[in-house]
Formats: structure tokens, sequence, C-alpha cells
């Protein structure tokens, strides 16, 4: 069994991984499996699509970032994408597009761009509805009820009460 050792930094306690110190500057690209602090200056993407990368406040990154989670103290120039969680923090500045199923921004953050947070995926487990299920769906869909279909009948009314008379609810 492993244990994860802490490092404490400006910015709180940490879970252990790899440190990108405040001198430290990088061109490139980072891609890994562990969690990652950056506390310089990177210019390129980082993708670390199962883990958590920390933008420590003297952070600088100049890139689009992909992760489970983004936490940024520092400066972010690029696009964050995570499958989880992006926080904003106190004093950090962001300029680029955000999506995540539980975007956070806290007061006193500077953010520019577009946030867009996303569902998340639930297990496929509906059974398929008959085929004459989907054919009197697929004939509401079309909005042909009491319509003349191709055939020139009129098309099945699939809306309740009496008269078959479709029953529209807004709201």
């Amino acid at each position: 069994m492993a244990t994860h050792s802490t490092r404490t930094a400006d910015f709180g306690t940490v879970r252990s991984g790899a440190l990108l110190g405040k001198s430290l500057t990088i061109t490139g690209e980072i891609r890994g499996d562990e969690d990652l602090v950056i506390d310089g200056k990177l210019e390129g993407d980082v993708d670390l699509p199962q883990h958590r990368l920390t933008i420590g406040p003297s952070g600088v990154l100049h890139g689009k970032i992909r992760a489970r989670e983004i936490v940024v103290y520092g400066t972010v120039q690029g696009n964050l994408q995570a499958s989880e969680r992006v926080e904003i923090k106190k004093h950090a500045k962001v300029i680029g597009d955000l999506k995540a199923q539980r975007p956070v921004i806290e007061d006193e953050a500077y953010f520019k761009g577009n946030v867009e947070t996303v569902r998340a995926e639930a297990p496929k487990t509906a059974a398929p509805a008959p085929a004459g299920v989907q054919a009197a769906q697929a004939s509401a869909a079309s909005g042909a009820a009491g319509q003349p279909s191709a055939s020139g009948a009129p098309a099945a009314s699939t809306g309740s009460g009496a008269g078959g008379r479709q029953e529209s609810r807004k709201g």
C-alpha cells in the first residue's frame, strides 16, 4: 500500500506529485499520470486527464489545460477543460474558455472567457422501446398528428383526450 507524502507550499497542503518551482521556465507540452503543481512559468499545453493540476500563486501558464481537476491561484492564458472541477481562486487571473462539471470562480478573481457546464454522463440502462411505440413517438415528434401522411391518410394522433385532440403544455 503506497502512502502519499504531503508538501506545504505558499497556497496550502497538496498531495504529492510533480512540482515545477518558481525559478523554472519551461516551453513545451506536459503529459502525465500524476498530480502536478506549477509555480513557475510554462508555455505549452498540459494534459493530465486523470489527475489534478494546480497553478500556484506565482505560476504562469500560456496554453490549453485538460485535467480531471484544475485549481488556479496564479495566471492562465488558454482554455481550461476539466472532467470534474475547475476552481479559480481569489486574486487568480484566467483568460480563456472554461469547461467543467463544477466550475467555481471566487470573489476577486479575474476571469475573461466563456463558461460551459457539462453534465456527468449517466449510465445508459434504458431498454429500447418496442417498435410500435417508436413509430408513434416518431409520428408525434414530426408534428404530423392530424395531418396527412406521405400516403395521403391522416396520421395517428398520439395525444390524450376526447376526439383525438392533443394537449400542449408549456412550462
